[in-house]
């Protein structure tokens, strides 16, 4: 294995903080570590079966792409695979066909820059394009998807095997994988997401007549995919011929686990409809819609070069239809995503098929299936590409990927549960900070504290000090990401714990230096338990509770001096029943704090786009509705420029912002909608 190092530009500058803000959204490392030539298992190929007679064992091997400094160890997992009409570039006819085509190595680097660790695949290649008899085309090529498949599955488990047996050497998250395909690797990729049992397989359109004993006669209609010759759907099974006992599955990394989380097609099909089911992972499409070799609705897959129909399959449009009608993609359904550019793009055209961007082609361009791509001159196939994509270049073929990206970036984060994800609650760009002190015991209403350290400390108050020394939390949401390590944060929740000894308050604000505004509601639940163990919550609200014989009272008030917010916890007994007057028993308590935005009110309706994107010197929000006010923040969360009293629909920001991702908001006196930018 070698172990290349490739500096790459970012989009911009970024510091340390907005670093861990934008991860998985945004590319937010500049250097990529590629260990290439893994070998990730081993199968039976049939791809030179006409020359010797026999499927032989092939290393299947994948180049594992990985940002160079990271220091996080559970990393989400993307699975790569090419395209190439499965058969061996050049013999494919294509410019491409390879686990290092130009824009392959590229989006690999760019999701690895994201903060992913990327596998390239190869995979196994072989079928018959040209065969004079349709059926043997059919029959040949379910066989080629279906040992991609199980190759597929190989590599997840793979990864899996790893983490369990070899101390994860790549770093990576085995409950957060996805899939993703590009061409013949999309009808892998389709496939892997909704072939869940061999009876999917096993359906009319992929079954043929053998002669059974060869020579009788007796005609038979069998499956073309046999799970005793074959193997089994995640190649965990021995498959063997049973004419000439030819070896045609073996077994790898049994006993791990093989499906993923998260599916990415890029001009993929899939196999048949019926695939499709409630059980499958969220679907991703991105499709040409005149593609004239993989359908984009439901039609026939059609040999590129020979113009030979194959079978008919389900295009992206369709299987991305039927994936929302099955709820599959409510992972991303209910994200912020409906003011961002591309989802704005994307769902002018997708007809509703949430999750799909049709790539339109202008005429004369309508057989452009793979805009993404570009390669050199010298490529031997490089007159064959130009055919179908003659304005090929790498600035086309980049400004693609750019869509794809930033399309893709924020719903796999949703499907994969990523901290920081447009899905996760709170979206808003407010910090937390929490401080455990005591009251004064005699509390009747009024606010009476004493904070001895941190932000909020009030010489002034009378009261006591902190139960245990500087016990101090902050929590800050994941786009800010600014944990102080002490704390860490987890699913925007801050934890900690303390000794009760007394009447306890938690106070609660927006920033860890009191001076930023806050638009929202604490939700807070606290637990109780011998060390933090065995823990039995209690549910926060503002009436007095008894539940689990813990008497408590939350009790909501705001400062008129600043924008802290307490919550008076004016009771806790421990082992028995007490009274909001009576002292406390010494106990131990975990405090768990989530904080919910309810000020802000989306407007669903409205919607605009941010233009150009990224940008160097200036943008233009343009809106469906006049809106009244213009807010920026920068990635930390800042307030960077607000204009209000516009009452218009479009609106030009000259620039005067460092590089960096800053968020947009409009508003109207129905609510807001946010979008981001790139200045680059």
């Amino acid at each position: 294995m070698k172990k290349i190092s490739t500096l790459i530009a970012a989009f911009a500058i970024l510091s340390s903080i907005g670093l861990n803000a934008q991860r998985y959204l945004t590319e937010v490392f500049t250097d990529v570590d590629v260990t290439s030539g893994v070998t990730y298992g081993v199968n039976a190929t049939v791809i030179a079966y006409t020359q010797l007679g026999q499927a032989i064992p092939e290393e299947l091997k994948m180049d594992i792409y990985e940002p160079n400094g990271d220091t996080e160890t559970d990393r989400p997992l993307i699975l790569y695979f090419h395209t190439g009409n499965f058969l061996p570039h050049p013999q494919n006819g294509g410019p491409s066909g390879t686990r290092t085509d130009l824009n392959v190595v590229e989006m690999c680097s760019r999701l690895a820059r994201m903060g992913y660790v990327v596998a390239s695949c190869d995979y196994r290649l072989g079928w018959n394009p040209v065969a004079t008899e349709q059926d043997e085309r059919v029959y040949t090529l379910i066989n080629a998807a279906y040992r991609g498949v199980q190759d597929c599955r190989t590599a997840i488990r793979y990864f899996r095997k790893s983490v369990a047996e070899s101390s994860d050497p790549y770093g990576i998250d085995p409950s957060r994988i996805c899939v993703w395909g590009q061409g013949a690797g999309g009808y892998i990729a389709f496939a892997a997401a909704t072939i869940n049992n061999y009876s999917d397989i096993a359906i009319p359109k992929f079954t043929h007549e053998i002669e059974v004993p060869p020579g009788s006669g007796n005609m038979v209609t069998v499956p073309m995919v046999l799970e005793a010759v074959n193997g089994d759907i995640y190649g965990t099974i021995v498959g063997i011929n049973p004419n000439d006992g030819d070896t045609l599955c073996y077994i790898n990394h049994p006993g791990y686990d093989s499906d993923f989380n998260v599916m990415v097609n890029m001009g993929g099909a899939c196999g048949d409809s019926s695939w499709v089911t409630a059980n499958d992972p969220p679907m991703i499409s991105f499709h040409a819609p005149s593609d004239p070799f993989a359908p984009y609705n439901v039609g026939t897959v059609i040999v590129p070069g020979f113009n030979l129909p194959v079978v008919e399959v389900s295009g992206s449009y369709h299987v991305q239809q039927l994936a929302n009608a099955l709820n599959l993609n409510q992972s991303f359904l209910n994200a912020d995503l409906a003011s961002d550019v591309y989802t704005v793009q994307a769902n002018l055209y997708n007809d509703g098929a949430y999750g799909l961007y049709p790539l339109n082609r202008p005429a004369g361009s309508e057989a452009d299936s793979a805009p993404w791509e570009w390669w050199t001159s010298d490529n031997v196939n490089n007159a064959t590409g130009l055919l179908t994509n003659p304005d090929m270049s790498q600035t086309k073929g980049e400004t693609f990927l750019d869509s794809i990206q930033a399309y893709a970036a924020p719903r796999i984060m949703c499907a994969l549960a990523l901290p920081g994800s447009p899905c996760e609650t709170p979206t808003a760009e407010n910090d937390l900070c929490v401080d455990a002190i005591d009251i004064n015991p005699a509390f009747a209403g009024a606010v009476d504290v004493a904070v001895s350290s941190g932000p909020y400390s009030n010489a002034n108050a009378t009261g006591g000090d902190l139960d245990v020394a500087d016990v101090t939390a902050c929590w800050f949401d994941d786009l800010a990401g600014n944990g102080d390590g002490n704390n860490p944060e987890i699913d925007n929740t801050v934890w900690f714990t303390f000794e009760g000894d007394g009447d306890e308050y938690i106070v609660i604000a927006d920033d860890c230096d009191g001076t930023s505004d806050f638009a929202g509601d604490t939700q807070m639940i606290i637990y109780a338990g011998d060390d933090c163990n065995n823990l039995t919550p209690v549910a926060c609200n503002d009436d007095i509770s008894t539940a689990n014989n813990i008497y408590w009272a939350g009790v909501l008030l705001e400062t008129t001096a600043s924008t802290t917010y307490y919550i008076a916890i004016d009771g806790f007994n421990y082992t028995g029943f007490g009274s909001p007057d009576d002292p406390l028993t010494t106990g131990d308590f975990c405090i768990q704090v989530q904080q919910t935005i309810v000020n802000v009110e989306e407007n669903s309706d409205l919607q605009f786009v941010v233009y150009p994107n990224p940008t160097k010197d200036n943008f233009t929000i343009q809106s469906n509705e006049m809106f009244e006010g213009v807010r920026v923040h920068n990635m930390v969360g800042d307030l960077v420029y607000a204009q209000s009293g516009l009452n218009t629909k479009l609106y030009r920001i000259d620039n005067v912002f460092a590089p960096g991702v800053y968020t947009i908001e409009i508003s109207t006196a129905n609510g807001t909608s946010i979008s981001r930018v790139v200045v680059e």
